[in-house]
């Protein structure tokens, strides 16, 4: 299985969801797509987890344990 991983700088704006758009054309059915960011940008993932799922990817969220980053997990159905 193929692995994608992203780490975003600054997840709020057009150049975050360009560059995921460009790695879920890469994303084969069943693969596995991860997005990382700082857990103090959580609150901007709204439009990242819409993309997702307007192009059929499922996807869980989950923080890290000490607080400090949130990875979007994300394969395609």
């Amino acid at each position: 299985m193929t692995k994608i991983s992203i780490d975003l700088d600054r997840v709020d704006g057009a150049d975050a969801l360009e560059k995921i758009e460009e790695a879920m054309d890469e994303v084969g059915l069943g693969e596995e797509l991860t997005i990382k960011m700082a857990a103090i940008d959580a609150h901007h993932s709204d439009e990242i987890s819409d993309l997702l799922a307007r192009n059929d990817f499922d996807f869980q969220p989950i923080g890290s344990h000490d607080g400090k980053t949130y990875t979007i997990t994300a394969r395609k159905k």
